[in-house]
């Protein structure tokens, strides 16, 4: 070891001479740093300094193979610019080549302190403040260290104290460093021991780092006599007033920290007690040795293998950071403050210098403990620590290495210990990092073995006794970590932090995990509410989501658990009325405007048991007062819970959310969220008493904002599935909320807003009235359904007819005409209107009706595109034909229908206003005035729905008794639509002018009629039976009215003659034979034929069509000769009816007309037309009409043969023909 010493002597003198030369200036004192103290020849501890420290650095050299493997050195620790020196009075001295480019860190300068003599009592007191490393002062006398000094001749009658002073401080301090050093080398049997035992800890190195994972042993007697030497060397070291002493002795003592762990206390120990005095050349030598340990290996270590070097290594760092924590620990205030940063600073490097085991990491958070007590007892007002965020995250790191479930906890429990010591310091650390330490730091404590499980392995051999104590201290220091985190912040955001990572962890499966959680967050809130500067001023988010888990962990299986939760909420409580308090200083009102008593003895009498296992209870505390946004976290997170696999738990649930959703339901935010989320999970839910629970809670909900929650569930469910049936059946059950519901369904079947008591237009692609109406298809079945629907029959009657109408897209015909702007209705939207139609009519007891309506085929024509309208009048004629009821409502809907903004909804309304007028109970409920106005405004429309109906309408009215002289107002629209071009809207408006002229005198208005007969006589030969027959009539009609005139006949004597034949037409005709004949004998009356034989418009006096015919044509034929060829033009017309009857009677006609056809009435043209007109009907498929027909031909033939072009007649029947005319006369001779 000798020739090392001697070695590092050379190099160091070397440095300082190549120092010396470089900077020119010759001093026995650094002014930036101290330099070490270079012995001369002549000094005797000088000679001794080669014998003791051994060679630590490499001399320079090239850099060999080996070097270019190391790392690069690790960057200079950081020191602020102010404790910088502003100019240096010497460099630092080079360690290595790689050193050279670096520029040393340099330290401030302490202020200057009076010398003080090493036996002054200043000297000595400084020591006994060292915190937990001074040893008393008896201990360190020079008398208890005799042997130390038995080999010096020590003069007689002196005592030892003295003579000790007497002698040089070097050889005092070289002396006490021999003795060390023979302690430090161990017996060869220790060798042997020592050197099994390194090899067992490289291949624990190898096997999870577990080599220094062992707690620290306390030293066994000889250890304590070797650490009270150390004691004793550091106090000589304290007690020099030379600092190049200091600087020089201290680097030869840091040669033993690769030693045994004795060697490390005590070099940490001699630290604390020289910083009192030398805090400024102790971490310059710190330091100084931490860089050139990094920056290479020591010679003594070059042929070693890697384990050793990292043991080696770490040896090294945990030395120096004891030493920092020890420095901090020692030095005076004023210096320490001065320092701090810079002790921080090394501290960090050295744990970030390489490979971490567990011990280095006790070193390094009980060094951060040492240094947080010594600031805290600095007693600062504000202590500022610097790098406090750096310190954390590596204790994070540390946290998080840690293995999870592991019943070593060792480390854990210091981590957190450390974190309680820092945060009592500033400044407060920053959200994300004690977010990210609260996260972890819970994360390990929770996941710990539970008691049980530890107490079993406690007492196995590989585990302590002392494991459950330890364990019950592990989660004490767990919840003290949180309250010290939180008192660096005292308020509701630095609780909400905490609290929002505890949260999750009451909802664990596992027992033990869901207990420490809730004791956590008992400690937490308890410490909150009894903070007295706890700020509650701001706002708690988190309030809503915290009071719904523990409102149900206060049902836990686990009565503790239970208990628990109730506690916490109890001091919760306590911190909201504090809050609540606070408000109250401004305002007397809670956020509803309601005037609040905080202070109920019913919460704080009883004590915190007053909330187990009373939910309805944890409600009424907290209802009030959380926000609405809470109000919707709350309950989200307690639907949430409602498949909880706990029974107990998922009916807790259910209860908060019925209890919660009655207290506050109107505060709720996202009301369609939360419904929705009810909605989905309603299936899942198994246990009876929480789907119960559930569904009161939902009605509560309804019977508060049943707008919202109707339509929530009409937008969860178009179809109205199972879950929504459920839903819809409970809310129609519960008596609160069924009074309320039909109001907003029948808002959205209309597709309207429910908050809105105006009309709008409706959407095409909205699906609501879809989904209201399968929503109402199910109600209707119910039996509580009536009490829904009770005085809103007429209002679902329209506005469900009207969805059908939607749905079927019926044009103003009744056709379907498909309009690309309107969103298409699935397959089964018909058939769901139609059904729950059905089930409204049934469900207010219209059995008869719905029978009668069944048989007449109304559901299918309601389905149907062309006769829909006419299933609405079948609809509305039989639903009020035994009881008139909800009649007078139903007209008044329909009005309101008439008013609407949708032609659609104005087509349905009409049609169901006019056809209420054919009962005769609507005259006597209303003032017909007003109908009639009603009807006169829409008649004018240019709808032609509207206008039908109106027609139709008026002429139900015209059935039951009315004032005649409130029609003359009608008379003009009236008469305009029978000129309509929709023939359609002529029938009913020709229907209704022949009742109309049944209440009022024709004769007054016969101008009127005189212009509407000729439109009269275009629809003699129409196909529709009613329009033949009503303008007919109404024809007759209006000839008596124009009789009254003499200038009427003659400008009517064309129309009549026009009418003439179509009239003998109607005579075969049973429908209007009757209405034919009696227009025929008023033709003769006003053209005054006074010649007309009696009876000649009478069937009962002839056997036939033909002999009826045969006597009107003489007579009619002899009236009107001169116009015989328009006659027979009119007859062969009809010969191309589409009517049989017509068809015939034209075909008899024409051969009655065949003696009659002179060549002076006649041309031949017109009879050759004629011929070949009825030719064409001898194929007739009607064997009537052939009949007929030959017949016709045989007589034209026999009278007008000669007049026939012969090319017209087939060669095949002219031969038939004559034998047939031939047997004719034949038989009339005879």
């Amino acid at each position: 070891m000798s020739s090392f010493l001697k070695k590092f002597q050379l190099l160091k003198r070397k440095s300082l001479e190549n120092d010396e030369n470089t900077s020119g200036e010759k001093t026995n004192h650094q002014e930036g740093r101290s330099l070490p103290h270079q012995p001369s020849s002549h000094d005797p501890a000088g000679r001794r300094t080669s014998q003791l420290l051994p060679l630590l650095i490499k001399p320079a050299s090239s850099t060999t193979s080996e070097d270019q493997k190391k790392p690069p050195p690790l960057p200079p620790p950081l020191v602020l610019p102010e404790l910088v020196q502003r100019r240096l009075a010497k460099a630092t001295p080079v360690t290595s080549k790689a050193d050279t480019t670096k520029e040393a860190t340099l330290l401030p300068k302490l202020p200057v302190k009076a010398v003080r003599n090493s036996t002054t009592p200043a000297g000595r007191r400084r020591a006994s403040q060292a915190l937990e490393i001074s040893a008393p002062l008896s201990e360190l006398a020079d008398e208890n260290f005799r042997y130390i000094w038995n080999s010096k001749i020590l003069p007689r009658g002196v005592s030892v104290r003295e003579a000790v002073e007497m002698l040089d401080m070097r050889e005092v301090l070289e002396t006490i460093l021999s003795h060390l050093q023979k302690k430090a080398e161990p017996s060869p049997e220790e060798t042997k021991t020592a050197g099994r035992k390194r090899g067992g800890g490289v291949a624990e190195i190898d096997a999870n780092n577990k080599a220094a994972a062992a707690l620290i042993k306390l030293p066994n007697t000889a250890g304590k006599e070797k650490i009270l030497l150390y004691r004793y060397y550091g106090s000589k070291l304290r007690d020099t007033s030379h600092k190049e002493i200091v600087t020089e002795y201290l680097q030869m003592l840091l040669a033993f920290s690769t030693q045994e762990e004795e060697d490390r206390v005590g070099i940490s120990e001699v630290v604390g007690l020289t910083a009192s005095c030398h805090l400024r050349e102790i971490l310059i030598v710190l330091r100084d040795y931490g860089n050139m340990m990094r920056a290479r290996r020591s010679l003594t270590l070059e042929k070693t293998s890697e384990d050793q070097k990292t043991r080696v290594a770490i040896q090294v760092r945990i030395t120096l950071i004891q030493c920092y924590g020890h420095a901090a620990a020692g030095a005076q205030t004023e210096d320490l403050l001065l320092l701090i940063e810079f002790i921080i600073s090394e501290m960090l490097i050295q744990f970030h210098a390489g490979h971490k085991d567990e011990l280095l990491k006790k070193t390094f958070m009980k060094s951060v403990v040492m240094v947080s007590r010594a600031l805290q007892e600095s007693q600062r007002e504000e202590v500022l620590c610097p790098r406090k965020t750096e310190i954390v995250l590596c204790i994070i790191e540390v946290i998080e290495e840690e293995p999870q479930g592991s019943v070593c906890f060792t480390i854990l429990h210091l981590a957190m210990t450390t974190i309680c010591s820092i945060t009592l310091l500033k400044p407060v650390l920053d959200f994300e990092v004690k977010s990210d330490l609260v996260c972890k730091s819970i994360r390990k404590v929770y996941s710990l073995p539970a008691l049980k499980v530890t107490k079993l392995k406690a007492g196995s051999p590989t585990q302590p006794t002392q494991t459950q104590d330890f364990y019950q201290q592990t989660m004490s220091a767990c919840n003290s970590m949180l309250t010290s985190l939180l008192s660096e912040m005292p308020n509701m955001d630095g609780l909400q932090e905490i609290l929002i990572h505890t949260n999750s962890w009451m909802e664990s499966e596992k027992t033990y995990e869901r207990e420490r959680a809730v004791r956590s967050t008992i400690h937490v809130l308890k410490f909150a509410a009894e903070h007295l500067d706890f700020d509650v001023s701001q706002e708690f988010s988190l309030l809503g989501q915290l009071v719904a888990v523990l409102g149900m962990r206060t049902m836990d299986s686990v009565k503790e658990i239970g208990l628990q939760a109730a506690e916490a909420i109890y001091h919760l409580h306590y911190l909201t009325m504090s809050k609540m308090v606070k408000e109250m200083e401004k305002r007397h009102k809670n956020k509803k405007g309601n005037i609040v008593k905080w202070m109920r003895e019913d919460f704080f009498i009883s004590g915190p048991s007053v909330f187990y296992n009373n939910i309805s209870k944890v409600a009424k505390a907290f209802g009030e007062h959380l926000s609405p946004n809470q109000v919707t976290e709350l309950v989200l997170k307690i639907i949430g819970n409602l498949m909880h696999e706990d029974r107990l738990i998922s009916q807790a649930a259910s209860a908060l959310l019925s209890s919660f959703l009655e207290e506050c339901g109107m505060d709720v935010e996202d009301l369609p969220l939360i419904v929705k989320d009810i909605y989905t999970r309603l299936s899942t839910i198994h246990d009876a008493v929480t789907k119960e629970e559930t569904m009161k809670a939902m009605c509560s909900l309804a019977s508060k904002r049943v707008n919202g929650v109707v339509d929530c569930l009409l937008e969860v469910s178009t179809e109205c599935d199972n879950n929504a049936m459920e839903l819809w059946k409970a809310l129609v059950s519960d008596p609160y909320s069924n009074a309320k519901l039909v109001r907003p369904l029948l808002k959205r079947l209309q597709d309207e807003d429910p908050l809105s008591e105006n009309c709008n237009r409706r959407n095409s692609k909205s699906h609501m009235p879809l989904a209201a109406t399968n929503a109402l298809r199910w109600i209707l079945t119910l039996p509580d359904a009536v009490e829904v629907v009770q005085g809103k029959f007429p209002h679902l009657l329209i506005a469900l007819v009207t969805q059908i109408y939607y749905t079927l897209g019926s044009s103003r015909k009744g056709s379907r005409k498909s309009n690309t702007s309107e969103a298409s209705e699935p397959p089964g939207a018909l058939n769901s209107g139609v059904q729950a139609l059905k089930n409204l009519i049934t469900c207010m007891g219209y059995y008869k009706e719905y029978n009668i309506l069944g048989m007449q085929n109304t559901w299918d024509k309601l389905q149907q595109a062309d006769n829909f309208f006419e299933g609405v009048f079948q609809l509305v004629r039989v639903l009020f034909t035994f009881t008139n009821v909800h009649m007078k409502m139903t007209f008044k809907q329909a009005n309101a229908y008439l008013r609407r903004l949708e032609l659609k909804e104005r087509t349905v309304g009409m049609a169901f206003f006019t056809e209420l007028l054919f009962h005769g109970d609507i005259g006597l409920m209303f003032v017909k005035q007003d109908i009639l106005d009603v009807l006169r405004e829409w008649m004018v429309q240019p709808c032609p729905l509207m206008q039908l109906f109106s027609i139709r309408g008026l002429g139900h009215l015209l059935q039951h008794p009315l004032e005649d002289e409130s029609l003359e107002a009608l008379l003009p629209p009236l008469m305009s639509c029978a000129f309509d071009l929709d023939k359609t809207i002529v029938k009913e408006t020709i229907k209704t002018l022949r009742a109309v002229f049944e209440h009022i005198h024709v004769e007054e208005y016969n101008s009127l009629g005189v212009t509407l007969i000729p439109t009269m006589l275009q629809y003699f030969s129409d196909e529709d039976d009613d329009l033949r027959s009503n303008s007919i009539r109404l024809f007759g009609t209006f000839l008596k009215g124009a009789a009254v005139s003499d200038g009427n006949r003659h400008s009517l004597k064309e129309e009549i003659f026009r009418s003439q034949v179509p009239l003998l037409i109607q005579l075969a005709d049973p429908v209007t034979r009757e209405a034919s004949r009696n227009v025929l004998s008023t033709c003769t009356t006003f053209l005054k034929w006074t010649d007309v034989p009696a009876g000649l418009f009478g069937l009962e006096n002839c056997p036939n069509i033909g002999e009826l015919y045969r006597n009107l044509c003489k007579y009619l034929l002899r009236k009107y000769k001169n116009k015989t060829a328009e006659i027979l033009a009119q007859t062969v017309s009809f010969l191309k009816s589409k009517l049989t009857l017509h068809r015939e009677a034209a075909a008899i006609l024409i051969g009655i007309y065949a003696p009659h056809l002179t060549a002076d009435v006649v041309s031949s043209k017109d009879i050759e037309e004629a011929y070949l007109a009825v030719r064409e009907l001898q194929g007739d498929c009607e064997d009537s009409v052939s009949t007929a027909a030959v017949t016709a031909i045989e007589q034209l033939f026999q009278h007008c043969r000669n007049r026939i072009s012969r090319h017209l007649i087939p060669h095949q029947v002219m031969p038939l023909h004559k034998s047939n005319l031939d047997k004719r006369s034949l038989e009339e001779r005879k």
